[in-house]
């Protein structure tokens, strides 16, 4: 694809000059870039606290190989890894589509939609892939494309602009963003990575996560609060990602296990599994495991389930703890009744009583 010949073609960073835009009246740095021989400004903003926020590129760029489209005036933004965000256009001049009609509200919905989505079936099209059958030129019309292509892409495109939605999609997400992900790794420093740990920004957090936790889950001594806190927040992918990551050293005292539980309770049903699921290579501190045995009518039936499996997998039951268990078996729920017994008749670190009503225990 052209478009991937170009990315191969990017060379980095050649120059780097300082000045505060008129336009948007914050600190700017732009980078001088090459592009397969030809060069370009890339601009990073700066928020007022001189911390990065974006990168933005002015671009002019014909959208046809004739003179029936006009030339695209476009700013194109970017988040610091290089995810498009949004464009902006002079009114002055408006994208167009076939025949010079302007975009409409709904033209310019459609094209964000369109950029935005990094997987578009655009990214596997050639320019010839886009000609007029009949005329052999490049077409603006999804109906004039030959029938594989058009009823691939129209979907894809706005009717009357498609060359304009191959163009601007292949320019969000082609040469650019790879060096957008070579200058923020440039500048990547503890500030930058505690700000993408509390960002509302999914690809920060999980990028973020990635350079602060090494393979083992072992985090980073600067950053362990930012990462716990994400584990406790209602960023549920985060939380779910943290948890599956995290390595279990952080969770072996009382006061920890204590937090942990505190999580629990406050968290999504899909968390609570989650949850669940890991704490049983944990383990649990007496008191703690009496405070999940007293939770348990609380739970339906299949993180109840869960949860004896965890309580199953201890070293030691505490009394208090094995006497709430045992109610259960001469209980009016009979499937709860049956769950525990399941959970816990090979469970050897039980009192006679315990063990007593196991053995007598009837379906």
């Amino acid at each position: 694809m052209m478009h991937s010949m170009l990315r191969q073609g990017f060379s980095l960073l050649i120059s780097c000059i300082w000045f505060l835009s008129v336009r948007a009246q914050t600190l700017q740095e732009s980078y001088t870039l090459s592009d397969s021989g030809e060069s370009y400004k890339l601009i990073l903003a700066y928020d007022n606290g001189k911390q990065p926020v974006y990168f933005f590129r002015d671009i002019f760029t014909p959208v046809c190989l004739d003179d029936v489209c006009k030339p695209v005036r476009i700013t194109l933004f970017w988040d610091l890894l290089g995810n498009y965000l949004r464009y902006e256009v002079p009114k002055d001049e408006p994208l167009t589509k076939l025949d010079h009609a302007d975009f409409t509200a709904a033209d310019h919905a459609k094209l964000q939609e369109i950029l935005l989505n990094e997987n578009s079936l655009l990214k596997d099209f050639k320019m010839e892939d886009l000609v007029d059958s009949s005329s052999q030129r490049l077409s603006d019309s999804v109906d004039a494309v030959t029938g594989a292509t058009k009823n691939t892409v129209k979907g894809e495109v706005i009717e009357g602009a498609l060359y304009t939605c191959y163009t601007l999609w292949h320019l969000a997400h082609g040469a650019t963003v790879d060096d957008i992900k070579k200058l923020t790794r440039k500048k990547l420093d503890e500030p930058m990575l505690h700000r993408f740990l509390r960002s509302d920004n999914f690809h920060y957090v999980y990028f973020a996560l990635d350079e602060v936790m090494d393979a083992q889950g072992l985090v980073h001594d600067a950053y362990l609060a930012d990462v716990l806190t994400l584990l406790a927040s209602d960023n549920v992918f985060a939380a779910r990602y943290v948890w599956q990551k995290i390595n279990l050293r952080y969770f072996t005292s009382a006061d920890e296990q204590g937090a942990l539980w505190r999580i629990f309770l406050q968290a999504s049903y899909t968390q609570q599994v989650a949850l669940l699921k890991r704490m049983v290579e944990l383990e649990l501190d007496a008191g703690i495991i009496q405070q999940i045995t007293d939770y348990l009518p609380q739970l339906n039936q299949a993180l109840f389930k869960q949860a004896l499996i965890v309580l199953a997998g201890q070293k030691v039951l505490p009394q208090g703890s094995q006497k709430a268990l045992m109610a259960y078996l001469n209980a009016a729920d009979r499937e709860r009744a049956k769950t525990v017994y399941e959970a816990l008749r090979e469970h050897v670190p039980l009192n006679e009583a315990f063990k007593e009503q196991l053995r007598s225990y009837k379906p």
